[in-house]
């Protein structure tokens, strides 16, 4: 899959963790997912913006952390990753020279993710920023921590299909998932958890071993206006746990989201936030800088990020129980997003072969692997091994190699897992084939070194050799000639002759150490 627009180039370095401050001014975001210039209603994947955030060798083994923003249209989402970015670049220089963290002063321009004000909507798709930021956890290990920001839910221009593809595609992404609403938690907002509901009771009967199958996720109540009932400081939980109650009056599906959120979910919680200040709401005028923002709102967002962004809570992104490092977390999103692209809301069991599909490659590129390492050991020797010895190897390794394979858990469509069964059976058949050739290729080596060891009697390793070449040139010189016979009978003339040198070899040492017994 690729975009066909015009998108700027993001500047892509040489990654290091040690200039990231450096040349953060010269980072923007990219665009992960965007409509289908052939069919709006319909998403693709960028490739290159993928492999531009995530493809670097330097972090393809690093754990990942994504950090997501989704919600109302037009509510400051991209604003509030502002926040977020800038606390991640003051935490990582504070680590790298060992000095206190301060961050959000009067004089920070807050930048980064594009944001304004107004009525047309600016954020179109899913965006990343253009590199992931590297930050030691509590335990000393470095994640790389990537933001992505999405486009607003319900304004004039995205139909149901699509705000529901763009935040299902980030809630599945992402090991934390910010829920930015205003005012209250509507009972729409909840509606959009359904589809993911559905998901995660299918992967919870059908996968129990891997836990639930969401991490975070965090309600962000925007322009809260109860501070007096609950708290801006504390009282997050209260409201989260209100809005969550469950009635005899709610529809169905409202209670089913309400009673299945805490078993899909290792973590929910909420934040209240009061209006920013009119400055910052006002179109034009305001241009980043955290002094123009109202201070009780630039309090308790600097304590709501600092309580999300912290070494002590980053997880990295799970799946299946795993945590995920750059180079499979590309793999997760070009399989998760082939499940969105087409016109269709996904099913949940749609979701779930995907994650199946994982799950199988996963298995099959273990298997294979130990498939391989297994012949390599078997077929170390110098000399050619019989086709019986090496059949029963690759017997012995094809069997361990299934094994593997079925200990991958068995969820979702059983056809899932008997292609990527053949798929593996071909793969091994295929090895084998190579080790058919290199085991062959022992037969001409095995002759050469018999020549070779004959060097400490020049004048026998000579005879012989050139008698076994002569003989192999009569016998090859005669068959093309029509001469049947005469080739017959060279044959077992240079087959007798790399007799004696294998006789020489192996049987004069023994006699020469009897003798010297």
């Amino acid at each position: 899959m690729s975009f066909d627009f015009d998108l700027t180039a993001p500047f892509v370095p040489e990654f290091s963790t040690r200039d990231q401050m450096e040349h953060r001014h010269k980072v923007f975001p990219v665009q992960l997912i965007a409509a289908n210039s052939n069919n709006p209603q319909a998403f693709r994947l960028n490739e290159n913006a993928l492999n531009a955030v995530l493809g670097h060798r330097e972090i393809a083994n690093k754990k990942i952390v994504i950090i997501s923003v989704a919600g109302a249209f037009r509510k400051g989402k991209s604003f509030l990753l502002n926040f977020f970015l800038e606390y991640l670049y003051a935490l990582q220089n504070a680590q790298q020279n060992d000095i206190k963290l301060e961050w959000l002063g009067d004089d920070t321009q807050l930048q980064g993710f594009h944001w304004r004000s107004g009525a047309k909507r600016d954020t179109v798709g899913i965006w990343l920023w253009g590199e992931p930021i590297m930050i030691e956890a509590a335990n000393g290990e470095k994640y790389a921590v990537v933001l992505m920001d999405t486009q607003g839910t319900f304004d004039n221009s995205s139909t149901l299909k699509q705000c529901t593809t763009i935040f299902g595609l980030s809630t599945l992404l992402s090991s934390l998932q910010c829920y930015n609403v205003v005012d209250n938690i509507p009972e729409d907002a909840l509606q959009h958890l359904t589809l993911f509901v559905e998901y995660g009771r299918l992967a919870l009967k059908e996968a129990q071993d891997f836990g639930k199958p969401f991490q975070q996720l965090t309600f962000v109540v925007r322009d809260f206006k109860s501070p007096e009932e609950f708290p801006y400081s504390d009282g997050g939980s209260k409201f989260l746990e209100q809005v969550l109650q469950v009635t005899p009056d709610q529809p169905e599906e409202l209670r089913v989201v309400r009673e299945q959120l805490k078993e899909c979910f290792d973590t929910l919680s909420c934040f209240l936030l009061p209006h920013p200040g009119y400055k910052v709401a006002e179109q034009g005028s305001f241009k980043g800088y955290v002094k123009d923002i109202r201070p009780l709102f630039r309090e308790e967002a600097k304590r709501m990020t600092t309580a999300l962004l912290n070494p002590q809570v980053l997880q990295p992104k799970l799946v299946n129980g795993k945590e995920i490092t750059c180079k499979k977390m590309i793999d997760y999103i070009r399989e998760f997003s082939r499940v969105f692209e087409n016109n269709l809301l996904p099913e949940p069991r749609s979701i779930l072969n995907a994650n199946a599909q994982l799950m199988c490659v996963e298995a099959a590129m273990e298997a294979k692997t130990s498939y391989c390492r297994g012949m390599d050991r078997s077929t170390a020797g110098p000399r050619m091994m019989s086709e019986k010895k090496l059949l029963e190897a690759h017997i012995k390794h094809g069997i361990t190699a299934l094994n593997i394979f079925d200990k991958c858990p068995k969820i979702g469509d059983g056809e899932v897992r008997s292609a990527n069964l053949a798929r593996l059976q071909e793969d091994i058949n295929a090895e084998l084939e190579k080790y058919k050739r290199l085991n062959e290729d022992k037969r001409v080596t095995g002759c050469a070194s018999a020549l070779l060891a004959c060097g400490d009697s020049i004048v026998f390793g000579l005879g012989l050799g050139g008698a076994a070449s002569s003989a192999v040139v009569a016998s090859v010189f005669t068959l093309q000639m029509g001469i049947v016979s005469a080739g017959i009978v060279a044959i077992p003339i240079s087959l007798s002759a790399l007799f004696g040198i294998w006789c020489y070899v192996t049987i004069r040492p023994l006699c020469c150490d009897d003798h010297k017994n």
